[in-house]
């Protein structure tokens, strides 16, 4: 079972209604473009779209072909790897059948099927794959007798900016001509096709549902004055080492069984074989790592691969695998993942200084799937032997790959905050794994039946507990009469039923007409999704509890008579599930997590900041500050710098993430959320200061919901001993000179400041 994040499900209905528009348009050769970044889930999108499309497909009357087959085609080995995941994807549910070039059965690709083939396979005319033969076995024929029994051809071109350089993609163009697909879906990070039909995943989305990292940081090379005489890669290599444990000791801290994993990629990444640069740099590195840091092959800490070469590779990717460092080259790993990886240090030749998410794609990974408490866990790490002149940052990019890092200050005296972060998670709607679970509970309370692990004593008393409900269940006087005009999918053709008394007798067709009976009962969840769950809990069912295999069960739940039994069972079943899932949403709801928080050690910033000059008591060194921050903050921030003589440090916290600082409140709809207040101050005498800066009058809605909480959570620290003062900060104005002030108590709204405290620095 396929289960999508937000961003995944909206990108697959998105794709899904392009192909259709397509598949109705005159000619071939459309194209549909699939922009996903790096760690978005292209292929489990990919996986769920083929699913839907093939399930609703047969459908879909106003179209003139109503099968299709495809065709995923991908550089290197990558095809190889989308294979083994379309195969899990797809072992249960069995809509879609991947398969190799030697699998196509009766020389011709069937509807549903899925050839995975490598370009470099098809890519000459010698190849066997495309080579013409005697037995006119080839790739090109088994698409053209698809073609003549009316199934539609697809091709999917995985990471297409692959085929981009002039020599590549003139070849392709000639292939894919020969191929004459109707639709080519064209799937990329960084597509170069351009297209009316795009389907387009933000990466702000990926992140919001902690994918990937929250960012890159992009470390250009050191200064010679900080070399001290040793070579720029011994510098790079010490950088890069200390950056990984410094991230092992934050997993530790957390009580998370991780071990980061620096790679190590060589400069010529475009060739298998190994260059005399790829010579050097491996000797300098293996030398510094085996004499400086004991790190070896034979200790298990260092794997190596490389052509004709893979030392402990095996399990890499297993979260603690006791690997620490891996020597790699980007043409052979091309497509390996390894979420675990943190730090990439890449040495580059002069001639290619561009950086994009692809040439950093193996450190966006999260682990776990979800952000850290710890700021130094969310974030990527790339070290390099370009100078921060060299190197360029394509446009698309720049808003995720950044040099922008400011670290903390070293006298920062600490403020010992309690913050909260909110983990929800959506409700899908359409019936999950859990399912079968509600189906056997509600099962065993109604009809009685009991089943017990690795026995099969049960099953005759459950079979006269059926009997009992007065379910037929002599399979051989059943007959399964096939409705008037009901489509049913054989191994061959479709064709159209028009005789009302005729029998379903073969398993295709038994299976044909079990699905439209649970598609029927899906309501009110998707019934794409949600149909190929209800079948496989109802065949488990009567596996699991009366040993009845699955064409029997089928026509037992199919028989006429038995039928509004079953729909009575699904119906309660279905109502169960919902109990469960609303029980879920509302521990979601309650997911709260608590930690200790300061001021981040270090802290990210994009390109929507600009680094100010002459700040002198942010906690941060530089600061950078929002360039379209409100003016109050930007009025306040200097406030705050003309009165540093009476502040030890003052910082600017940030928003929706769990670096920043947050209070708990429940905003005007009664939802639980979090309050990241503006600013942290703390003042020479020792005192705390939460503030968030606002305009009279504005935030009508949760302002005053929001100060009331910062209020209680006040009180609790003060009550502990921690001096704390904060809450909505309002400026007035009044002959040149702005003065800032909030209040103590609790308030109605932000409109009425009578009564309220002037914010003095001097006192605080």
């Amino acid at each position: 079972m396929i289960h999508l994040k937000n961003y995944q499900e909206e990108a697959v209905n998105d794709l899904t209604k392009n192909l259709y528009k397509l598949l109705k348009r005159p000619g071939a050769r459309q194209n549909l473009i699939f922009k996903a970044p790096t760690g978005s889930g292209k292929t489990v999108m990919m996986a769920s779209l083929l699913n839907k499309f093939c399930e609703e497909l047969p459908e879909r009357y106003e179209l003139e072909k109503r099968k299709a087959a495809f065709i995923w085609i991908a550089p290197n080995k990558l095809y190889i790897q989308s294979y083994n995941a379309m195969k899990g994807f797809f072992a249960e549910m069995r809509s879609i059948k991947p398969i190799f070039f030697e699998d196509v059965s009766n020389d011709e690709l069937l509807p549903n099927e899925v050839l995975f083939v490598n370009w470099e396979s098809i890519n000459k005319e010698k190849n066997t794959m495309i080579k013409e033969n005697e037995t006119n076995k080839n790739l090109y024929s088994f698409i053209n007798k698809a073609k003549l029994n009316d199934t539609e051809i697809i091709v999917i071109i995985d990471e297409e900016h692959m085929f981009a350089n002039t020599k590549t993609a003139k070849r392709a163009n000639e292939v894919l001509q020969k191929i004459y697909p109707k639709v080519e879906i064209r799937v990329s990070a960084t597509p170069t096709t351009s297209s009316d039909y795009r389907t387009l995943v933000e990466r702000q989305d990926v992140i919001a549902e902690e994918m990937i990292k929250e960012g890159i940081i992009l470390n250009p090379a050191l200064d010679t004055i900080q070399q001290q005489g040793r070579s720029l890669e011994e510098i790079l290599l010490e950088q890069a080492l200390a950056k990984r444990e410094e991230l092992r000791q934050a997993y530790e801290n957390l009580g998370v069984k991780i071990n980061p994993l620096l790679l190590i990629q060589l400069p010529n990444d475009t060739s298998d074989n190994n260059t005399a640069d790829d010579e050097k740099y491996i000797d300098v590195v293996l030398q510094n790592l085996e004499v400086k840091y004991n790190i070896t092959v034979n200790n298990n800490k260092l794997a190596v691969w490389l052509s004709g070469r893979k030392d402990n590779v095996a399990d890499i990717e297993k979260p603690d695998n006791m690997v620490e460092v891996l020597l790699f080259k980007q043409a052979i790993a091309l497509g390996w993942d390894c979420p675990r990886a943190g730090v990439l240090l890449i040495f580059r030749e002069l001639k290619s200084t561009t950086f994009t998410i692809q040439t950093v794609g193996r450190i966006l990974r999260m682990p776990e799937q979800k952000h850290y408490p710890n700021p130094l866990l969310n974030q990527g790490y790339v070290f390099t032997n370009l100078s921060k002149n060299q190197i360029e940052i394509v446009q698309d990019d720049m808003s995720y790959i950044t040099m922008n890092k400011a670290r903390r200050i070293e006298n920062y005296l600490p403020v010992n905050l309690d913050s909260t972060y909110i983990n929800t998670r959506i409700v899908r709607n359409r019936l999950g794994a859990k399912f079968r679970t509600a189906l056997y509970e509600i099962a065993e309370l109604n009809w009685e039946v009991k089943r017990e692990i690795g026995s099969d004593h049960f099953f005759e008393t459950n079979k006269q507990l059926l009997k009992k409900r007065f379910i037929n269940t002599d399979i051989n006087t059943i007959e399964i009469v096939i409705p008037e005009n009901v489509l049913l999918t054989g191994e061959v053709e479709t064709q159209l039923v028009t005789e009302t008394a005729r029998f379903a007798k073969t398993p295709s067709e038994l299976a044909r007409l079990f699905r439209d009976f649970c598609r029927s009962l899906t309501a009110p969840y998707a019934a794409v999704d949600s149909t190929p769950v209800l079948e496989g809990a109802m065949k488990y069912f009567f596996e699991d509890y009366f040993g009845i295999i699955e064409y029997d069960a089928i026509k037992i739940m199919l028989f006429n008579d038995n039928q509004p039994i079953f729909i009575e069972l699904i119906e309660k079943a279905k109502e169960r599930y919902q109990e469960m899932q609303e029980e879920k949403a509302n521990k979601a709801t309650k997911d709260i997590q608590n930690y200790k928080w300061e001021v981040p050690v270090e802290r990210i910033y994009n390109e929507l900041y600009d680094e100010k000059e002459n700040v002198e008591k942010h906690a941060l060194e530089p600061f950078y500050e929002y360039k379209r921050a409100s003016s109050p903050e930007v009025r306040f921030a200097a406030y705050l710098e003309e009165q540093k003589e009476n502040l030890h440090w003052w910082y600017k916290n940030g928003e929706k993430a769990k670096e920043h600082f947050a209070v708990p409140y429940e905003d005007y709809l009664g939802k639980q959320s979090l309050f990241y207040v503006d600013f942290v101050i703390l003042s020479k005498t020792g005192i705390t200061c939460l503030f968030d800066t606002k305009t009279a009058g504005s935030d009508p809605a949760n302002a005053h919901l929001k100060h009331n909480a910062l209020i209680d959570f006040i009180a609790e620290r003060n009550e502990k001993g921690h001096k704390t003062i904060g809450g909505i900060l309002i400026p007035k104005d009044n002959n040149g000179t702005t003065t800032w002030w909030y209040c103590k108590n609790k308030i109605t709204n932000t409109k009425d400041t009578n009564g309220w405290d002037r914010f003095d620095p001097v006192n605080a």
